[in-house]
């Protein structure tokens, strides 16, 4: 499976940042294949999702005329072995609704296909903001929801069937909430299209918009971008600087001596007011990007294969430090303690020596880890060390530290 880039879905990044994000509409025509467009989500593999017998209700929403449909008109409460009653979706029940005309609406589909993971992650790494992936699958000729803006940045992309939009103009302000409209309130739309498989469209931040399925099945997937604002930011910058024991303490501001609690809070605006003017804005911004890229959502580990190449490790495969903590002590008896991940081992001091070398960059070839010894001990050593994510291979390209 080919990883999905944010490139795919918007083009020329710099013109989608300088001319649409935030601003305008972007609709882009057959940017990708059939194929390409079923791969990230598809009518057989919801079918498949459905059928699945731990499907909650949170996961799977269901909308008619306009308007959500009760979640215990296609759930079931069951009582799973060593756990409490539980609500699960009953598939007939589900199909059911959408043959008369409802639209089925998975949440988090991120959560069930990697595909969607996958795409969710390109996106995250873009706005370095938590991302969701939606998939909409409505009856032929029917619409999904009245038409209404949402709070969040949104990329739709058509895979199967066609879907007729109605989009009215993005506003100058932005509102936290989700406002559904009728005809009246909005007027005419600023934009009516149809999309086909592989159109993408973006919608900024609180456009209003509404869709209806055409003559078949329509099924399209939206990402959404949680952008988080200035004030989203600057809370996670003040939590950072007032997590140490400094700002430790509970005040009583209820007491007979309001002067002293007054005089108490100066101390520590002064303290925060420090810390703040001692940041360097360039790398506390690179730090909250950082954070907002680590979003759980859209991680994607390859752990299991890791540990699986581990078997393959030659002595000549170049290997470099992690961005791991590791917690090198210092020596007793020709060996030295390592804390790292919650394990505490004892190596011989010349790793010790050569993890220390590698903590500013380079690399070494497995075999030669551990020196003056003999290849298959330092592999033997290396692969240890890699299990636990102390090391890991390096490009070809990296010089060696000895």
């Amino acid at each position: 499976m080919k990883d999905w880039t944010f490139e795919e879905l918007v083009g020329d990044t710099a013109g989608f940042f300088s001319q649409h994000f935030g601003r305008q509409p972007l609709l882009r025509r057959g940017v990708l294949d059939a194929a390409r467009a079923r791969e990230l989500a598809s009518v057989h593999r919801l079918d498949d999702l459905v059928a699945m017998e731990a499907v909650r209700p949170a996961y799977l929403r269901v909308a008619r005329n306009g308007q959500g449909v009760s979640s215990k008109a296609y759930t079931r409460t069951v009582n799973e072995p060593g756990s409490a009653l539980t609500e699960t979706v009953v598939p007939e029940q589900v199909y059911e609704l959408f043959r008369s005309g409802a639209t089925v609406t998975w949440n988090y589909l991120h959560h069930f296909l990697p595909s969607a993971r996958h795409l969710a992650q390109a996106l995250t790494q873009a706005f370095a903001a938590p991302v969701d992936t939606v998939a909409f699958l409505t009856p032929a000729g029917h619409d999904g929801y009245a038409p209404h803006h949402d709070p969040v940045d949104v990329f739709v992309v058509q895979t199967e069937g066609t879907k007729d939009w109605r989009i009215w103009q993005t506003p100058a302000a932005r509102r936290s909430d989700s406002v559904t409209y009728s005809a009246e309130q909005l007027g005419e739309p600023a934009l009516q299209t149809t999309l086909h498989p592989g159109d993408v469209l973006y919608l900024p931040y609180g456009t209003p918009h509404a869709a209806a399925a055409g003559e078949q099945v329509s099924l399209h997937m939206s990402v959404t971008v949680a952008l988080r604002g200035w004030r989203d930011l600057l809370r996670e910058t003040v939590d950072t600087l007032t997590a140490d024991d400094a700002f430790d303490g509970s005040p009583h501001l209820g007491g007979d001596n309001p002067e002293a609690a007054a005089a108490a809070l100066t101390e520590m605006i002064a303290l925060l007011r420090d810390r703040l003017a001692a940041l360097t804005p360039a790398t506390e911004t690179a730090r909250l990007a950082a954070a907002g890229r680590s979003h759980g959502g859209a991680a994607r580990p390859r752990e299991f294969q890791r540990l699986a190449e581990l078997a393959g490790l030659t002595p000549q495969a170049r290997l470099r430090r992690t961005s791991l903590p590791v917690e090198i002590g210092v020596s007793d008896g020709g060996r030295t303690r390592l804390s790292v991940n919650g394990h505490t081992l004892a190596v011989p001091d010349a790793i010790a020596h050569t993890l220390r070398l590698l903590e500013t960059g380079g690399s070494v070839p497995a075999g030669e880890l551990l020196k003056d010894a003999a290849a298959a001990r330092s592999l033997r050593a290396a692969q240890s060390l890699t299990r636990l994510g102390v090391l890991e291979p390096a490009a070809p390209a990296k010089s060696t530290t000895r």
